[in-house]
């Protein structure tokens, strides 16, 4: 495996095995402005900037802290889905 995938499955470990929903992303706390993909870092925003992201696969409400803690970035996904053995929510 080549270092690039390794060092963000190491990041996203937590998150191994679950079912993610790919949806618009909206903020977990009004006092939260951004989120970042927790296997790369990219950045999450409701609004659209040069440098963020305006959707992703999420956590859902079987996650301990909730649905939309946590985020994928779309890249993150395709590239370890396998590895991670992530599910697509359908619906």
């Amino acid at each position: 495996m080549d270092s690039d995938k390794q060092w963000r499955i190491d990041n996203a470990k937590r998150l191994r095995g679950l079912q993610l929903h790919l949806r618009p992303y909206s903020a977990w706390s009004q006092d939260w402005e951004h989120d970042h993909c927790a296997a790369c870092w990219a950045k999450f925003t409701e609004c659209e900037e040069s440098d963020s992201q305006t959707e992703g696969y999420a956590t859902g409400p079987d996650y301990p802290k909730g649905a939309g803690y946590e985020w994928i970035c779309r890249q993150c996904f395709a590239d370890l889905a396998t590895e991670m053995k992530w599910t697509q929510s359908r619906g």
